[in-house]
């Protein structure tokens, strides 16, 4: 039975992005950090407030300074239960399925460069007109080491990395967790 509910909702959940021809983000990060690209993008689309969960799973996060790198690993180890880093936004969209805004709740990078250490969380809610597109896409740029986003990048795109072919899960941010935490 569990079985056939999972395939019902895939294939609900492939129904609506077909539906509203929704295209998931292109994303740029630095190729310094590629080491640490993303492993998993897992997605939950919210019919009733046509808001789709972005959440990005990445190999992990590493600070700038080495040394410190290695105590923030223990750290977030024991803290999280993992050494992956997950991060998530929002895209909204409007009832013909067009995105209106993105939402970055808490993973804005504003103005930071890639290697600042302090107030890295921000939170913005962008409209389309400053978003790029790419093949209909929103390209959003991984600006800091921390996997903060953007819309506009930090870093010098000579040294850009561009991901649009990822593996993509149904789920949401709490169902990350539960996957990649002994926490959970």
């Amino acid at each position: 039975m569990r079985r056939l509910l999972t395939v019902c909702f895939l294939a609900l959940s492939i129904g609506l992005f077909a539906r509203f021809e929704i295209g998931l983000p292109v994303f740029s990060m630095p190729q310094s950090d590629s080491k640490n690209g993303i492993v998993e993008v897992l997605t939950d689309l919210s019919e009733e407030n046509m808001n789709l969960e972005i959440t990005v799973v990445f190999t992990d996060e590493d600070y700038p300074c080495p040394v410190i790198n290695f105590l923030y690993d223990i750290y977030r180890y024991f803290k999280y239960g993992r050494i992956e880093d997950i991060e998530s936004f929002y895209i909204r969209f409007d009832s013909d399925g067009k995105i209106i805004a993105l939402d970055f709740p808490g993973v804005f990078a504003a103005d930071h460069a890639f290697d600042d250490t302090k107030n890295l969380h921000g939170s913005a809610v962008l409209m389309p007109d400053v978003i790029t597109f790419v093949d209909g896409r929103p390209l959003i740029f991984i600006n800091t080491w921390n996997h903060m986003f953007g819309v506009i990048p930090s870093f010098d795109r000579a040294n850009e990395t561009l991901l649009s072919d990822y593996p993509v899960t149904e789920g949401t941010r709490s169902d990350a967790e539960h996957k990649y935490s002994w926490h959970h």
